[in-house]
């Protein structure tokens, strides 16, 4: 279904304003494919994101700043979520030896089964997502998404810089 359709517009918008709704809308189409998988194993998006992290992270666990500072959804109150994750054992709280005031997260061995039960199907719901396009077309697709993400990055930063001062 083209935009036009799909947002039942009557004429097209600008050529920037119209990836900016395609982006919008495929984010959507896609949260919606992966919210079914997670919730099928108990789990939101967010919960999902918080697991992926910590098991990519050192042994020794992230601090929950760390974990905040590598969310993909940056809404979420990481605290909440890490505690909603220990009280389903899947993660837990470690004292960090060096500084006592604060704690690391780690898998506990229930959260590292399941993240080893979702490999399988994450990797076949990306594949299916993206089988419309050749693995040059997924490429190509993600270094333009990066290329876009940064300068939308570098347009905030720049709205961030007061009226009349020079960048």
């Amino acid at each position: 279904m083209t935009l036009q359709e799909e947002l039942q517009m009557s004429k097209l918008p600008a050529p920037g304003v119209q990836l900016m709704l395609q982006l919008m809308l495929t984010r959507e189409a896609v949260v919606r494919v992966q919210e079914r998988l997670f919730e099928n194993h108990g789990l939101t998006i967010q919960q999902y994101n918080v697991l992926r992290i910590v098991r990519g992270g050192p042994v020794k666990g992230h601090p929950i700043y760390e974990i905040e500072r590598r969310m993909i959804y940056r809404f979420a109150n990481v605290t909440r979520l890490v505690d909603r994750l220990e009280v389903q054992g899947l993660l837990k709280r470690v004292a960090d030896p060096k500084d006592r005031r604060v704690s690391r997260v780690v898998l506990t061995p229930k959260g590292r089964r399941l993240m080893e039960r979702l490999d399988e199907p994450v990797q076949a719901m990306a594949t299916r997502l993206t089988s419309c396009c050749s693995e040059d077309e997924c490429l190509a697709m993600g270094h333009s998404l990066e290329r876009l993400r940064e300068h939308c990055v570098q347009q905030e930063v720049c709205q961030d810089v007061p009226a009349g001062v020079a960048s």
